[in-house]
Order: structure tokens, then sequence, then C-alpha cells
């Protein structure tokens, strides 16, 4: 989410107007899920995808004609065999699409600028957004950023609405866990609450010819990406531009110490050694990791098995680990042993 807010954020610096289209909902087989999110320009630029094919086109079509009238609008695609026809395939699902049209302005930028700044200390948050007008039809919104746990944002800002304290309070109270906006109704007001999810991390416990691989994988798919090594030379900035994060460790027995692992995290065990890796293997299998996988052959994996089991860890624990790491595509070269466990992970994560 982090990148396409930026995408936002420098349209709104350059003074572009544009349209944010957002699946709200999807029901049976479409191309994309709800949350997908895409930006269009007057000039018909796009950036990211709600599903391409005629859907897509459709979408940016509703785009062009709200764009001229500084609009929004909610609408609904039913993806049957007419629909699809153009699209070489047969769907037989519905999307629910909101599309909001953004003029620059000095408080929008503030606002998105703001919303960077949380996602990039990885604090949760949200975007309200009040209709003016009637949500079945053409509106407007006013806008609000609102922090988990700050019950005071609300009244911070006279230039946006006020936002209900019952709203307020639903929001903090986490009662929209979703990852897509919906629609709230508070007496004759309607609002959009949408959640703004952190991105889900990475931790690459190795800097290697692998794991410099994987770090650039993992920027490409929108992961948050933390590199630990206990090698300065592997582990800095000259190497790894982008990561959101390095931690160069004094030793693997430490390197989990600061580390914020909790459901949405991936763990990948890359060190150079054997030794390294069982330290880092019996660290992650007590935190709530998502996914933990470990390179190596099957050797290997076996005889730090044995030799953690002799430690008390359950046979049916370290089973939970992939190891060998990776999908099983014959892969052979740093690059392509990248492609391989960041496949794995999007599988792991895709559910």
């Amino acid at each position: 989410m982090e990148l396409f807010t930026q995408q936002i954020l420098d349209c709104l610096k350059q003074g572009q107007p544009f349209a944010v289209a957002t699946i709200m909902a999807d029901r049976g087989s479409t191309p994309r899920t709800s949350g997908s999110k895409m930006v269009m320009l007057k000039d018909r630029r796009i950036y990211g995808t709600v599903g391409g094919g005629l859907v897509e086109a459709r979408v940016m079509d509703a785009c062009l004609n709200l764009l001229a009238q500084n609009r929004c609008r909610i609408i609904e695609l039913i993806l049957n065999r007419e629909v699809s026809d153009g699209l070489d395939m047969v769907c037989g699902g519905s999307l629910s699409v909101i599309i909001e049209t953004f003029v620059p302005s000095p408080e929008l930028i503030a606002l998105f600028s703001a919303l960077l700044e949380l996602e990039k200390e990885g604090r949760r948050a949200f975007l309200v957004s009040k209709i003016e007008g009637d949500s079945k039809s053409d509106f407007t919104t006013q806008k609000r950023l609102i922090p988990c746990k700050n019950k005071t944002a609300a009244d911070t800002d006279s230039m946006m609405h006020q936002v209900p304290k019952a709203l307020l309070d639903a929001i903090q109270d986490n009662q929209f866990p979703g990852s897509s906006p919906v629609i709230y109704n508070h007496g004759l007001d309607a609002y959009i609450i949408e959640p703004i999810s952190m991105r889900d991390k990475i931790y690459i416990f190795g800097g290697g010819h692998v794991g410099f691989q994987l770090a650039r994988m993992a920027q490409i798919t929108d992961f948050q990406t933390i590199v630990i090594d206990d090698r300065e030379e592997f582990a800095n900035r000259q190497r790894f531009p982008h990561v959101e994060a390095l931690h160069v460790v004094d030793h693997f027995d430490h390197a989990f110490d600061n580390l914020a692992i909790d459901g949405k995290s991936y763990i990948v065990i890359l060190t150079r050694g054997h030794l390294y890796d069982q330290i880092v293997l019996e660290a992650a299998i007590k935190t709530d990791a998502a996914y933990i996988g470990m390179i190596g052959s099957r050797t290997k994996r076996d005889k730090i098995y044995a030799n953690l089991e002799r430690k008390g860890i359950s046979r049916e624990t370290l089973s939970s680990v992939h190891s060998p790491i990776g999908l099983d595509i014959n892969s052979e070269t740093p690059a392509e042993i990248a492609v391989s466990i960041i496949g794995e992970i999007i599988k792991v994560r895709r559910g």
C-alpha cells in the first residue's frame, strides 16, 4: 500500500486531477479481488490494476466520465458470458468498484503525506470519507485520516469534517477488520471506511547472493523487506538501497531481539552456515510468522532437525518449516532460487 500511496501523493504534488478505482467487494470468480486498486489520469495513464481486459476498460471509461464531472460513483460489474466475450474467458463473478476523483489541493497533499509517514512507521490507519450526496448515484467526498489508537484525531483538523464519536469508537474498537472499503451509515450520513493495511514483511536472514536477489523480488511484489546479517559488508545501504531496514548483528543468537514478527511476517533463512541457520530456525519457530523457510539440502535439513529435536522441539513443529525452501522449479542460479522462494511465499500468502 505504501507504494500506491506514494503514487497518489506524486500525482497530487504534480497538480494532476486523477481517479482512484478500488474493488470494494468481489463475488464468484473475478480477475482481481477486493482491495485491488488503480490510479487513472486524464490522459489514460494508469498505475495498478483492477483486473485488465474488458473489466478494466469499463472502469477506465467510468473514471474518465467522472473526472470530467469531478464526481464519485460506485459501479457494479457482472462478469457473465456477455461481458466476458471480449476477455476470451468466462469469470462468472461480479465486482463492486468505487471510483473517487481527486483534484489536487494543499489539504489532500497534507493528508496523503501524513498517511505515507504512518505506513513507513508501520502504523495502521483508516481513511474516512464522508459522502456528500446519495451513495447510490454520483457524489463527492470529504476525507479524514484516522490513525489507530488516537481518539482525538477528529478534533485536530478544522479543514475537514468532524467524524462522529460512534464511528471513531467503532474504528478504535476494530470493528472494520477487513482490507477493503466499506460503507458505514450513521443517521442520515454515509461514510466510506477504508482500512490502510500495512504491507507484509519479509525477514531475510543472510545478505549473500540469494538474499540479494530475494530482496529485489520482495520489492517488486510489494513486501516490506528487512535484511539481517552479521557482516556489515553484506548488510549495507550500498548493497540494499531499497529495503525498509538493515540489521547488522554481533551474533545470530541476538538476531530477533529488536524484530516485530507477527502473523503477517515471512522468515527466510539464508545464512552462511548450518550452525547459524539452526540458531535462526530455533528462534523463528517460537514466533507467529506466517511462513518460515530454510535453504539447504534435505540432508542438511534432517541434521538440523535432529539437533533441534534433541533440544526438545517436536517433529510436528519442525514439519511446518519449508525446507528445502522454494517451489520445485529446478532453480540453480541465485536469481532462480529467489524466484522459487518468492513464489512459495506468495502461494502461502494467497492461501
